[in-house]
């Protein structure tokens, strides 16, 4: 994936009127539904379980996400190919403590999209929706949990572990791909 044009010329610019408001979801079969963070509101953090409501599609609804500090690094490509990202938390192992125990005994990944708004200060309401950047179906890879931080590897899930199915539903058929079954 690539960064936009506009998200580009702002994290270049050094504009600091303009803010990039990240957001972080993670989910896994075993959650009710998603976990939601959100961090570079106006560099406030709020007080402990204060959410902010953003949409995660364009003109979709407004969903509440938990205000917390994270440190995240996207993962990219280099000459080698994919690079994994990281995401580190502080102060927040209660958190991740339930995913990881509910994880346990699942054959399912933790999915994680990262999403990047880009706004003016004090503008938050009139969000429509993440800019065309975000990171939708990454797996987490490995976890570190300890009593003072959460630690994660992030990557995009590789496709040499994946079946091709055959049949009606195979990725590759002879009409799209004829050079592979010739």
């Amino acid at each position: 994936m690539t960064v936009s044009a506009a998200l580009r010329e702002t994290y270049a610019s050094g504009d600091d009127e303009c803010v990039v408001v990240e957001t972080l979801e993670v989910d896994h079969p075993s959650l009710d539904g998603p976990i939601r963070l959100v961090r570079n509101v106006d560099s406030e953090l709020g007080e402990p379980g204060e959410t902010l409501n953003l949409p995660i599609e364009a003109g979709g609804p407004r969903l509440p996400h938990l205000f917390c500090a994270f440190e995240l690094i996207a993962p990219g490509a280099d000459s080698d190919g994919p690079t994994e990202g990281k995401i580190r938390m502080d102060n927040v192992s209660d958190l991740f403590h339930e995913l990881l125990k509910g994880a346990i005994g699942y054959d399912a990944a933790i999915r994680v999209t990262i999403r990047f708004y880009r706004v003016l200060p004090g503008r938050l309401d009139e969000v429509a929706g993440p800019d065309d950047d975000s990171f939708a179906g990454l797996e987490m890879t490995a976890v570190e949990l300890s009593a003072d931080s959460a630690e994660g590897t992030i990557a995009w899930p590789d496709g040499r572990q994946q079946n091709v199915p055959s049949g009606p539903d195979a990725f590759f058929d002879r009409t799209s791909y004829p050079a592979l079954f010739t």
